[in-house]
């Protein structure tokens, strides 16, 4: 189809709840279209019981990477995408630091595979109902005409049934179909017009401002740090392990520590990370990498 000229392939992404059905609903779905699904991801919290449960009934339906549709058994990778934040994952949507990281998660996904050419078909319809919200989002900034977001309906007497049985296909003549959200594309270009750019120049538009604001960030911790403790930040996010930085400045590796447990500080108070979550070097280098030093 010329909609599809310039793709690599056909990858079905979905947020993943309790229901693992919704999964290989959608899928059979799609693949009864006559589209030639190559991957299907699954997106989702850390492992709760519930989320185990779905997974091992998913893992169940790609053994070998095999899928079986209508007799026919078809190649078909499985994936797991875990939501995180930096370096932990995320047990659960609680509060804005885990919602920017899931969001973060999901906009990375379809990010990389817009880069590797894919075309998406993301289903909403399955987890937290703010994974749906976050999806929305991440779907604005990054997908091209040829993706879609998708709806499941399925009707009520269907659910019923198989919430009690646990089925994971039913028949065709069940009255589920697809329903594709379509603001999701539309929105782009009416955004585009409001700013007078084109979708691309909105996007990165939105990526100079999210860099200006890191850099203000970056800054604000900076500001906050004694001369000392800038130059253990400076050669931390120049690449160097605290260890390297305790060899190049002839200091006992606690004496790092001592410095960068104050940056750590003061980078969890201006990012608003949880206590929670765990903090080392790497948050550093993430952040002041292309941070420009005036002092």
């Amino acid at each position: 189809m010329q909609k599809y000229k310039g793709y690599s392939g056909h990858t079905f992404v979905a947020t993943l709840g309790g229901q693992p059905q919704i999964v290989t609903f959608t899928l059979d779905l799609l693949l009864k279209r006559g589209i030639p699904i190559y991957e299907v991801i699954v997106v989702h919290p850390a492992a709760s019981p519930h989320i185990q449960q779905s997974l091992e009934r998913l893992n169940a339906e790609f053994v070998g990477d095999c899928y079986t549709f209508e007799g026919n058994s078809l190649t078909i990778h499985f994936h797991q995408q875990v939501l995180s934040q930096y370096d932990s994952v995320i047990d659960d949507i609680v509060d804005e630091a885990t919602a920017s990281g899931a969001l973060n998660t999901i906009g990375e996904l379809i990010r990389s595979l817009k880069q590797q050419q894919r075309i998406i078909h993301f289903s909403i319809s399955g987890g937290r109902r703010l994974m749906t919200f976050l999806s929305f989002s991440a779907a604005l900034l990054y997908f091209d005409t040829c993706d879609e977001l998708l709806h499941l309906y399925t009707p009520e007497h269907v659910k019923e049934r198989v919430d009690k049985t646990g089925a994971m296909h039913v028949a065709p003549e069940d009255g589920r179909r697809l329903i594709e959200v379509p603001f999701a594309r539309a929105a782009q270009p009416f955004l585009a017009l409001m700013l007078n750019r084109s979708p691309a120049d909105t996007i990165q538009t939105q990526r100079e401002q999210q860099k200006a604001e890191e850099q203000r960030r970056c800054q604000q911790v900076v500001d906050e740090l004694k001369d000392r403790d800038q130059e253990i930040l400076q050669a931390i996010a120049q690449g160097l392990h605290p260890q390297a930085v305790a060899d190049a400045l002839h200091l006992d590796r606690s004496t790092v520590s001592y410095y960068t447990n104050r940056i750590y500080r003061e980078c969890r108070n201006v990012w608003n990370v949880p206590e929670g979550i765990r903090m080392d070097y790497r948050f550093i280098q993430a952040k002041f990498a292309n941070y420009c030093y005036d002092k």
